[in-house]
């Protein structure tokens, strides 16, 4: 390759520096997904504008991050140490570079050997061997033609669990697993393990000892759907039990609760505990949510996570009985069951735990929401089956009804909720909080708000949108006085905002059923010189289903935030208002504070993507670059033996300096051309050159930064054979 001396005159000055003009950095894919706690690892991060990264920062003390080489706007590779103490489980993360920090994104911490696939492994003959189980196996699904198959070696008699992550986990892909035996001839295959996880679980005893294989082959529709770069998963080989569902779900804080697991494997049971999630952990978040979520810290080492040791009561191979005191100290919401043995830790889902009392469908005629609410723990236990309540109301005393269920991971119960006065005539009904399509969850759990006009008694029911039922079609009701409210939330996740100049924060509105009118929307805790703007929803801006029913129409405000040249760089935690505009304040009426999310998915507006919750709302100020790089070109071919020109505009000052294209593949050599405003790249590709797709970037160093185009994809394919007599 020619490097170039380049000389660009344009002044860049900060003012005119914009949102549009400074795209900040996001994460694609993290490969591997996840690794053992107690190794270190190399990790490889694809993304957009990563090449001024400076470090990556975990949600957690316990990881240690060491680069390797120099990052790219396209990759950035490094060491990671994960401590021995690391909790295990799903963790966030997210790179700082020179104009803020990226999109969050998520690493799992494993407790067996890591095994990472050799490509190419589509066919039984090159598959990749797995030495000895257990194992955490990383691999990925690139490009829509990938298959990737494993060889594991078994005994008679063996129990082993094939458990693929990747939905829930930080991946996108959706894929389906085959268990094979010696001469390729199926003996398992799983596609959905659920009705709301789409990925594949395979638990199986084998008859006779040899060589299996699993085959890993992705989800391809009619439309040829491509996860893209967010592909990668993790497949753990364990002989861990298997917890179909836990009962009750939930628990109240400062009381006694037996949990009863049901599954199998589970008579190796020694220990079951509880730990509080952590933000990382929130895998069916959605807007509205319905489930208590923390916008908070995560404790910085596993041993400030909360946790609850439980008494085993009695075990056998398909339940666990556990009973658990649980101290008036810790904190209300979300905390999971974990069950260890001789074959390690297994992570079952999570339970509710709350200050309300608790109820059984045996003793529900007692509870009474006036002192504050309740929670009832039932079950659908048999097809068809409908749990009616009792509610005694109070005339113009509004109450909520909610269910959590499917938020918990049961894996079937879509429960719909309805209210009918004493003749049997419907007052209220509820399905799902939100809608949701395939691995785009929605929240099939129902809410459902009435106020009642004059005291008396009314009946709710609970039941299974499509009348099934059985021991696993757990719920947990709650019953407040609540009236129909709204939540805000804000994008983008990397709020950054160069000095001297402006960038813009969205906030979006989501209302609960029932809520209507304006809703008033401001800023506190703006850093020093930024002003704090104020706004407000319309009663006519409406959080519902658009047309085509695929996708959700979110009402959302723009706020232009400028920082001030005085503003030193930093990182600024902001708060965000809104309260019904015009509203009397009351002992029901209060302020609702935005949160910020990370979102898996690049549809962020439109789909219902999973959502973990974010600390806090942060506004990351730095200093703007002197000079810009950028082009209108996104796609580019290119033939063996053949060139293409990539045609760049250029801003700011740049002098002397390097030019590099990061992710060029073998064979293909690049020369440039600087003029006043511009600069033009040319490829040329040898005969020999790599055929396939590439992303690639062009990038001028200036000063102690990299100035970098958007990604553009680079198409390699074979020469074009003269025709004859030419």
């Amino acid at each position: 390759m020619r490097r170039v001396g380049l000389l660009c005159s344009l002044a860049l000055s900060a003012a005119a520096t914009s949102a549009e003009d400074l795209a900040t950095a996001s994460i694609s894919q993290v490969l591997p997904l996840g690794g053992q706690r107690g190794t270190t690892i190399e990790l490889r991060l694809l993304g957009r504008y990563l090449s001024n990264a400076k470090s990556v920062e975990f949600d957690s003390g316990d990881f240690l991050w060491r680069a390797a080489g120099e990052p790219s706007s396209g990759r950035l590779e490094g060491l990671l140490s994960i401590a021995s103490t690391a909790a295990l489980g799903t963790h966030r993360f997210r790179v700082r570079t020179l104009e803020g920090y990226s999109t969050s994104a998520l690493f799992n911490v494993g407790q067996f050997q890591d095994v990472r696939e050799v490509e190419p492994n589509d066919s039984l003959a090159a598959a990749t061997v797995v030495a000895s189980l257990p194992a955490g196996i990383h691999g990925g699904l690139d490009g829509a033609a990938d298959i990737d198959i494993f060889a594991i070696d078994v005994r008679a008699g063996d129990r082993w669990v094939a458990d693929f992550r990747s939905i829930e986990y930080g991946s996108a892909v959706e894929a389906k697993m085959f268990l094979l035996d010696v001469d390729g001839h199926i003996v398992a295959f799983n596609d959905d393990r659920d009705d709301y996880l789409e990925t594949p679980y395979i638990e199986h005893t084998f008859a006779g000892a040899g060589r299996h294989y699993l085959k890993i082959d992705q989800y391809r529709g009619p439309r040829g759907f491509n996860f893209g770069k967010n592909s990668t998963y993790l497949l753990r080989i364990s002989r861990l039990p298997t917890i179909d569902h836990v009962t009750p779900l939930g628990a109240t804080v400062g009381g006694t609760a037996t949990l009863t697991l049901r599954g199998q494997g589970l008579g190796s049971v020694q220990e079951v505990y509880l730990t509080q999630l952590r933000g990382a952990e929130h895998a069916r978040m959605t807007y509205p949510y319905t489930m208590p979520v923390r916008f908070a810290d995560d404790s910085q080492t596993r041993e400030g996570i909360g946790r609850i040791e439980g008494e085993v009561l009695d075990r056998n191979g398909t339940s666990t009985r556990v009973k658990f005191s649980i101290p008036d100290r810790v904190a209300p919401g979300l905390w999971r069951v974990w069950a260890a043995g001789p074959a390690g830790i297994l992570d079952g889902p999570p339970i509710d735990m709350d200050r309300l009392p608790d109820y059984s469908e045996a003793n529900a005629s007692e509870a009474d929401w006036r002192p504050g609410g309740y929670a009832i723990n039932g079950v659908l236990s048999e097809p068809g089956e409908r749990d009616v309540y009792a509610i005694h109301t109070v005339a113009g005393r509004p109450l909520h009804f909610w269910t959590l269920a499917a938020q918990l991971g049961v894996p079937h119960l879509d429960p719909v909720v309805s209210l009918r006065d004493a003749s049997g005539r419907k007052l209220a009904e509820n399905d799902d909080v939100v809608a949701g399509q395939g691995t785009l969850i929605g929240n099939p759990d129902s809410s459902l708000f009435h106020t009642p006009e004059r005291d008396g008694v009314l009946f709710l029911t609970i039941q299974d949108r499509t009348q099934r039922g059985g021991p696993s079609y757990q719920y947990r009701l709650k019953v407040q006085e609540e009236r129909p409210s709204f939540q805000l939330f804000t994008t983008p996740e990397n709020f950054s905002v160069p000095r001297g100049g402006e960038a813009v924060i969205k906030v979006h509105l989501v209302r609960e059923s029932g809520f209507e009118g304006r809703v008033a929307v401001w800023f506190e805790g703006m850093p020093p010189g930024v002003d704090a703007p104020m706004a407000e929803f319309r009663e006519d801006q409406l959080f519902e289903p658009n047309a085509d029913g695929a996708d959700m129409i979110i009402p959302e405000i723009a706020f232009p935030i400028a920082a001030p040249e005085s503003l030193q760089p930093g990182v600024y935690p902001i708060r965000v208002f809104g309260a019904p505009a015009g509203a009397s304040s009351g002992p029901l009426d209060s302020s609702v504070q935005a949160g910020s999310t990370m979102t898996m998915g690049p549809l962020l507006d439109l789909w219902n993507f999973v959502r973990r919750p974010l600390p806090r709302i942060e506004m990351t100020v730095f200093d703007p670059p002197t000079a810009r790089l950028w082009s209108d070109q996104r796609t580019l071919t290119l033939s063996r033996g053949g060139t293409a020109t990539v045609s760049l505009k250029t801003a700011g000052q740049i002098g002397e300096t390097d030019l590099r294209v990061p992710g060029l593949p073998q064979g293909v050599e690049f020369e440039s051309t600087a003029h006043a405003e511009s600069l033009t790249v040319v490829l040329r590709a040898s005969e020999s050159a790599d055929i396939g797709s590439f992303d690639i970037s062009v990038e001028t160093r200036t000063g102690r930064r990299w100035a970098a185009t958007d990604l553009i994809g680079l198409t390699v394919r074979p020469s074009t054979p003269k025709r004859a007599g030419r």
